[in-house]
Parts: C-alpha cells; sequence; structure tokens
C-alpha cells in the first residue's frame, strides 16, 4: 500500500468512548474493532476525510539499443544507431548491469562504460529526423 493514499482519522469508540486512530484510504463505510475494549465500531469517511488520491506516473518503456558484438577484450560495439535526446538501455555484456544511455551528439562513435566492471560500449548516434 503506497503510503500517500494513507490517512489517519480518530474516531471515538461508542462503549467506552475512548479516542483512537484509524487509518483509511478511501471514503465509505469502515468497521473496526475498538483497542480498548474490543467493541466493533462502525463509522463513514466522507470525502473530504478520505486522501487526495494520487496519480501515477505512467512507466517509462525504454527500448535497448540493441545486441553488443566483442571487438577486443573488454570492448564492445552496438551496431543499431540511437537517436539523439531518446533514453535507451544497453546491458553490459560482461556482468549483465542495465545500463541508460542518453545520446547527447550526433557522433560517428559515442562510448559509455559500464560502472560495475569497466566494460566500454560503443554506439552511434545520429539527429532526429524531422
Amino acid at each position: 500500500m503506497n503510503r500517500s493514499n494513507v490517512k489517519v482519522l480518530k474516531r471515538q469508540c461508542d462503549s467506552c468512548e475512548k479516542t483512537f486512530k484509524v487509518k483509511v484510504v478511501m471514503p465509505g463505510r469502515y468497521r473496526v474493532r475498538c483497542p480498548h475494549c474490543n467493541n466493533m465500531v462502525r463509522f463513514v469517511v466522507t470525502k473530504e476525510e478520505a486522501p487526495a488520491k494520487t496519480v501515477i506516473a505512467p512507466r517509462l518503456i525504454v527500448p535497448e539499443l540493441g545486441h553488443a558484438e566483442k571487438v577486443k577484450d573488454k570492448f564492445y560495439v552496438i551496431k543499431k544507431r540511437g537517436i539523439v535526446g531518446h533514453p535507451y538501455r544497453a546491458i553490459c555484456p560482461d556482468c549483465h548491469t542495465s545500463m541508460s544511455i542518453i545520446p547527447a551528439e550526433a557522433r560517428k562513435v559515442l562510448r559509455t562504460k559500464c560502472e560495475k566492471c569497466g566494460t566500454t560500449i560503443a554506439y552511434k548516434a545520429v539527429e532526429p529526423k524531422g
């Protein structure tokens, strides 16, 4: 449960008249037991009392840049060209770490190093069409 969707309200028991805290997630009818006397307490949570709805951002789908071919030890080349400014994901062939790549400029060869094992991956980038 996302903590931003939970609101803590104070309610009073009908039988022992002690106040206790209740966590609510949406408006509606609730039934909880009083922690002091174990009596069932019923109450209604209005829209004003309920927590505000949080909007979950859609997950960004990042395409893979492609398969890396080994040129020499700890040096790989990806044949597919990336578009400048677009995020890509590359997988280190040696340690299988996922790396995010955002080509900043159009050049013949751009390089990125794996932070975990130091393997260099080279790729090409082009300017976006349009």
